[in-house]
């Protein structure tokens, strides 16, 4: 399954032209011009074969590490990836365990998962007393996207090209992430075939393929392929859906999770929906520096496409406006009462029983000059992994990696097919387009350090405009500017700092 990814995003590379987001201003897509660090689809591919079975070589020299135990920092608010302590049946679960023994067998080490409780803002609190005082609790750290990059301004993470045996050019590792997180020469966040938190945590629209027959709506996955899967056509589709909306008969149809409704909106696909319009809050500038570049024009337009059909009450029940828990919207678009249902991918297990069928589809475009998609994760829930500091000098440095690197690269052969194919592809998405959808979205991701380094509380701020059904988005901005640079230069420059260390 890995290798046909890489070649369909050799593939899609190719028809869909590369705009870099981590190194450029945020003009019109075909004004921008890229100063990459590193072309995301030039990693090391799996070559063809005729085997099934074969492998690639992990580029990995033998290794003894005389029991050594190897403890992993894991967040309690996101996807635990080591979770498995027995085989028992259950695909992800058992890849998770036959992955880790693989390593422990090859390297003579022992693997323990720590499972730390705190705020998902917090989890750099705990990672940082054990790197302030030296004591090397942990050699592998799994952060949400807020903790991780707090615990990067904190100087608590190491600079992964400067690792030994960790090669994050190689297939098994998320290239986009490599190239949008670099600042110059130095990257301090990971993701891949490592983990499937980061497949969990990408937006996606759901659609309900009964209602969209009744409706005699067209092939969603054609517009995809046609590139006219945009934000102004989902309108319309959005919009069709008028038959018995006040399904409980109780005579309300403002945000009842009980109704139906074109669309069930979770609020923090608003981030998504900027994203997806090739928008960034920050991004990485040829200097190596967070720089602001979320408000432009295209921003403001693209918020006023989506939210003309969001703030439209008989269209959209946004169902936490009424207190309703997040898997409400789970259960409205399980029940066949929503056409489309805005989330992340996350969602998808809790459909496998869902009586009619279903497909997925990415975030759409801006418009149909736009020329490649963008699928971003939650910032709230996305996994990313660092290498903390540690008082073991190269050698530990070096183990880390060995171990790192391993562990991705069993990934690849058993992680990622247990949750892509049997979860995902065999269990819960019903069709051959779904899955194709679910190649293109892997392949399409894009990462925001505005939204994870929270610069300018615009995260929110644009969540808070959803969530008011507020239009002022430019004041919104502008409000917030002044703190934002602030916080900018204060960030790049503890950067800068541990860059120069």
């Amino acid at each position: 399954m890995k290798k046909n990814l890489a070649l369909f995003l050799a593939l899609l590379m190719l028809t869909l032209p590369l705009v870099s987001c981590s190194n450029t201003t945020n003009k019109e897509d075909e004004e921008q011009t890229p100063v990459t660090t590193a072309d995301p689809t030039a990693a090391a591919e799996p070559e063809e074969t005729d085997d099934p079975n074969a492998r690639i070589d992990s580029g990995l020299a033998p290794a003894d590490y005389d029991a050594y135990t190897f403890n992993i920092f894991i967040h309690n608010t996101i996807t635990n990836d080591f979770e498995a302590e027995e085989i028992t049946g259950e695909p992800v679960n058992d890849a998770e365990y036959e992955r880790m023994i693989a390593v422990q067998d090859k390297a003579n080490c022992e693997i323990v998962p720590l499972v730390v409780a705190a705020d998902n803002r917090q989890g750099q609190k705990p990672l940082g007393t054990s790197v302030q005082a030296g004591t090397n609790d942990y050699d592998l750290a799994c952060l949400s996207g807020y903790s991780s990059c707090n615990a990067l301004v904190e100087g608590y993470l190491t600079n992964l090209f400067t690792v030994e045996n960790l090669d994050l050019t190689k297939p098994w590792w998320d290239q986009y992430c490599t190239e949008e997180c670099t600042f110059k020469d130095a990257v301090y966040q990971m993701t891949g075939d490592l983990s499937i938190g980061d497949n969990k945590a990408t937006f996606c629209y759901f659609f309900n393929k009964n209602m969209a027959e009744t409706y005699n709506l067209p092939n969603f996955y054609e517009m995809v392929d046609n590139f006219t899967w945009t934000i102004d056509n989902f309108r319309q589709f959005a919009e069709a859906v008028d038959t018995n909306l006040d399904f409980d008969n109780d005579g309300n149809h403002i945000n009842d999770k009980e109704d139906i409704y074109g669309i069930y909106i979770w609020d923090d696909i608003m981030m998504g929906i900027v994203n997806a319009s090739g928008i960034k809050c920050c991004t990485i500038n040829a200097d190596g520096n967070l720089e602001l570049t979320l408000y432009s024009e295209k921003f403001v337009n693209a918020f006023d496409k989506f939210t003309a059909y969001a703030y439209n009450k008989d269209v959209t029940c946004a169902y936490q406006r009424n207190g309703y828990d997040a898997d409400w919207g789970q259960i409205a678009f399980r029940e066949g009462r929503a056409l489309f249902y805005l989330a992340n991918i996350g969602a998808a297990t809790s459909f496998r029983d869902m009586e009619d069928d279903f497909g997925i589809l990415s975030l759409p475009l801006y418009d149909e000059t736009q020329n490649r998609y963008y699928n971003s994760a939650a910032s709230w829930s996305v996994s990313l992994y660092s290498i903390p500091k540690n008082s073991y000098g190269a050698e530990g440095l070096a183990r880390a990696g060995w171990i790192t690197e391993a562990l991705a690269y069993e990934s690849m052969y058993s992680l990622t097919p247990a949750y892509y194919e049997q979860t995902l592809q065999n269990k819960v998405s019903r069709d051959e387009e779904s899955a194709r959808m679910l190649d293109l979205i892997f392949a399409s991701r894009t990462y925001d350090f505005g939204w994870y380094f929270e610069i300018g509380g615009y995260n929110e701020g644009v969540m808070n405009l959803l969530r008011a059904y507020s239009t002022d988005v430019s004041s919104m901005v502008q409000r917030n500017e002044k703190m934002a640079n602030k916080v900018l230069k204060k960030y790049n420059e503890k950067i800068a700092e541990q860059m120069g260390n």
